[in-house]
């Protein structure tokens, strides 16, 4: 199982579909790469159709439960055409307590969700207004708190630090404007 962990945590481009659909690790070059705690600034190219496709995120991967009840759970941000998309990856049958996914300070919640998708496990993205809310959120609090019931009925908490996400942020920006990815 340390191989599986080992994969989560490698660059996207590991888990790359060439054009056609198929899984292969070598389609995507990975052209930076820079971690900063938790938080890690990542771009990456490949041809497609005779063009350069490039792209940038931030990803942050956990694995919060190792075999034989394997769970993880990862968030991606990504720079779109009207601002940014924040897409979470939740396992299925994962249930969130009511207040169980959000963001911290020392005041208490700057951000939460209440996205039924989210909460239950099922899909979880943000793009525009509301994807800009989480980032202003990620830039003003301490650290995501997740409180839930994974796929196997476990109790689980988990706490991202948010400290390292500003030099990611700011890492993220200079890579992906280099790149002319940014809508502004």
């Amino acid at each position: 199982m340390r191989w599986f962990f080992f994969l989560l945590l490698a660059p996207i481009s590991a888990f790359a579909q060439d054009l056609q659909g198929n899984d292969t690790a070598g389609n995507w070059r990975v052209t930076h790469y820079e971690p900063f705690g938790v938080w890690n600034s990542i771009c990456d190219e490949r041809e497609e159709n005779q063009t350069l496709r490039q792209r940038c995120y931030i990803r942050r991967a956990e694995v919060f439960s190792y075999r034989p009840k394997f769970g993880a759970q990862f968030i991606f941000i990504t720079p779109e055409a009207d601002g940014y998309q924040i897409e979470f990856g939740i396992e299925p049958g994962t249930l969130y307590w009511p207040s169980g996914f959000r963001i911290d300070d020392s005041d208490g919640v700057v951000w939460r969700t209440r996205s039924p998708g989210c909460l239950t496990g099922l899909s979880c993205t943000f793009q525009g207004r509301s994807a800009q809310d989480i980032l202003d959120a990620m830039q003003k609090g301490d650290a995501y708190r997740f409180v839930f019931r994974d796929r196997h009925g476990q109790a689980q908490d988990l706490t991202w630090p948010l400290a390292g996400f500003d030099a990611a942020w700011n890492d993220f920006q200079k890579q992906a404007r280099a790149r002319d990815l940014l809508s502004q």
